[in-house]
Order: C-alpha cells, then structure tokens, then sequence
C-alpha cells in the first residue's frame, strides 16, 4: 500500500529527472531531450490535478517548440546550401565578382538573423527548464 505522499514524492523525483535529461539533452545531440519529453508525454495523464501537470505541459511545450524551430533552421540553412551550390554551376562567368557579392549578402541574410535568434531560443530554452527545475524543487507549479 502506497502513502499519497510518498506518490507525490517519486511523481515529484521523474519530473526532475525529465529536466535533468532536458537539460543535458543539446550537447547530448537532444536524443535524452527526446527521452525526457516522451517520459513527460507519457506520465502528464497520472499527473492530473497535482503541482506536476505544470511541469510536464512545460517539458512537452518547451521540447515541440525547439524542435519545430531547430526544423525551420535546418530548411533556411539547406535553401542557403542549395543556392551556394547552385551558383557554382551558374555558367556566366563574367559575372562571378558580381555573383560573389551576392552570395554573399544572401548568406547575410540568412545566417545573421537566424544567429541571434538562435541565441535567444537557447536562452529561452535554458531558462523554461531550469526555471522548472528549481520551482519543482520548492513544491511549486510551474
């Protein structure tokens, strides 16, 4: 027979292993990012009306939400890619200082916005979860 207490304590030690593994997860390549969020897909029904449903909605929102960026990113570096390779086989080749230039601004374009956006994903991304982290730690919704 289990104390409701004790529940609330292990429910309370697997949402802090799912940040754990979130928070590890990009310099891990995201696969225990992907684990921390399929622990918190699965256990959000048990967690129903209790402190923790905040956590595990915060663990799946922040983990959809950077995945969709990090997939946006991908297609904007892959369309730059695909035009830098294109413009090696741009056949006139008495525009080529001109065809540089804008290669150029076009990588321009691209890469710094995306860079400082970027940088402020992973700051959102590191803040939601540690932000988490700690008020899961004091007993709190998120």
């Amino acid at each position: 027979m289990e104390i409701d207490g004790s529940r609330d304590n292990s429910e309370r030690l697997v949402v802090l292993l799912s940040y754990g593994l979130m928070l590890i997860g990009p310099p891990a390549g995201g696969l225990t990012a992907l684990i921390g969020a399929l622990i918190a897909h699965v256990r959000l029904d048990g967690a129903r009306g209790s402190v923790h449903e905040s956590h595990y909605r915060n663990q799946i929102r922040v983990f959809w939400t950077m995945l969709i960026y990090a997939l946006v990113v991908l297609s904007a570096l892959s369309f730059a890619m695909g035009l830098s390779a294109f413009s090696l086989l741009w056949p006139f080749g008495w525009v080529w200082p001109l065809h540089l230039v804008l290669l150029g601004s076009v990588w321009m374009l691209i890469l710094a916005p995306l860079g400082f956006l970027s940088l402020a994903m992973v700051i959102w991304y590191y803040w939601r979860l540690l932000r988490g982290f700690v008020r899961e730690l004091d007993d709190k919704p998120y």
